[in-house]
């Protein structure tokens, strides 16, 4: 029987998210803030044996993944894992958020249609090739898992996130944007996975224990 819990959790502040720039596959350096929000993160689960710790490829949520295990009492092995990495949003990288919503009409099919939205306007990635690659990210971590039952960290972004965990906990992810449905990912937040396969089973099921959590973060 495989018991894992996946402790997903949104990189830290970046002075991008601060200036409301769109990040996706370019990066920006974290803020004091949010440096400071991914030690205490790694305060708050010190005691969690984690048996590994992957990231995304980018700097932003391997540097919150390395402060997070730097506070932990264990030494836990660290990984990449492309798929990963934050939704591309092509040519809206380091756009300002505002001046897109004024002047591109597409901009605000990708905030709140995402069933409508086509990445070809700006040569990003859509939301369903963004779902597969990080079911696909889940999958990878789970079945190169080294034991059996444990916990396994994975920092990654708040776009992907969202939509993950949005249909992870059974929701539609046409609807995963809207702030009624289901939440956006705050930074160093924490959700927990857990999969579960008995031995006469091909795959396993995921589900959601709890999403967005940041009672943590009061500790800052």
């Amino acid at each position: 029987m495989k018991d894992l819990n996946l402790y997903l959790i949104r990189h830290g502040q970046t002075e991008w998210n601060i200036k409301d720039q769109m990040q996706g596959s370019q990066n920006s350096p974290l803020t004091q803030d949010g440096i400071l929000g991914a030690k205490v993160t790694g305060q708050h689960l010190k005691n969690v044996p984690f048996m590994q710790a992957y990231s995304s490829p980018q700097q932003r949520a391997m540097e919150t993944r390395d402060y997070i295990i730097h506070e932990n009492d264990n030494v836990i092995p660290t990984f990449e894992l492309t798929d990963l990495r934050e939704m591309d949003f092509g040519t809206w990288e380091g756009q300002h958020v505002p001046m897109l919503k004024k002047e591109v009409p597409e901009f605000n099919t990708y905030l709140t249609d995402p069933a409508n939205f086509d990445a070809s306007v700006n040569q990003g990635e859509n939301y369903l090739e963004v779902l597969s690659r990080m079911k696909n990210a889940l999958t990878t971590i789970v079945q190169n898992a080294p034991e059996q039952n444990g916990n396994i960290l994975v920092v990654s972004h708040g776009t992907v996130l969202r939509l993950l965990l949005c249909v992870l906990n059974g929701g539609d992810w046409r609807l995963h944007r809207d702030e009624d449905y289901f939440p956006r990912m705050l930074n160093t937040s924490i959700s927990v996975v857990n999969y579960q396969q008995s031995d006469d089973q091909t795959e396993g099921q995921f589900s959601v224990k709890f999403f967005n959590n940041v009672d943590h973060l009061n500790q800052k």
